[in-house]
């Protein structure tokens, strides 16, 4: 274990533990908080106001449509808009926060040490400008399917709302929205 902390300090990651003072305040409260996270950005864990955007992989033209409109609309009040990385609306709804200088985190399903999907490789580097990446998984962590529903909760819990743009019955987003209600 020390190995993989010294691994991430050294590439700039910066360690939460449940105690510091930065730790997300809002996800303190859930019984089921990580004892630790690990981020990498310019994080605002505890913003006045966090919006977490997410939906579906198979997006449609009319689901990234209204992501991009709500983002857009919110983007004078400095929002933080916090979603998953994954393809499809997590995906957009990070890519309309930067557009609109939003912060924007991505919660992620596996270490700091990828990016994943790695097609959002450059999206995850321009992210770390204002906002960032965070995990509770240490830095080679792979994406294994079990650790995506372990992220939803970290995505529901450090919001004040949870907004769900298009999901399928048995998506990711349906997950946060219960875990959030």
């Amino acid at each position: 274990m020390e190995h993989m902390l010294d691994r991430q300090l050294k590439m700039g990651a910066k360690v939460y533990p449940y105690n510091d003072p930065e730790y997300p305040a809002r996800l303190r409260q859930c019984p089921d908080h990580p004892l630790l996270l690990f981020g990498l950005g310019r994080l605002p864990l505890n913003a006045k106001r966090v919006l977490a955007v997410v939906g579906t992989r198979s997006a449609t033209a009319y689901g990234r449509q209204i992501t991009e409109q709500l983002i857009r609309e919110l983007a004078p009040l400095n929002v933080v808009v916090l979603s998953g990385l994954a393809i499809g609306i997590d995906g957009h709804a990070h890519e309309a926060a930067v557009r609109h200088r939003l912060p924007t985190i991505a919660v992620l399903g596996h270490g700091l040490g990828r990016i994943y999907p790695h097609q959002h490789r450059h999206l995850a580097e321009c992210m770390l400008e204002d906002g960032g990446l965070l995990s509770e998984f240490t830095f080679d962590t792979p994406p294994e399917h079990e650790n995506f529903p372990k992220r939803n909760r970290i995505v529901a819990g450090m919001a004040d709302a949870v907004v769900v743009v298009e999901a399928g019955r048995d998506g990711g987003a349906l997950i946060t929205a219960s875990l959030a209600n």
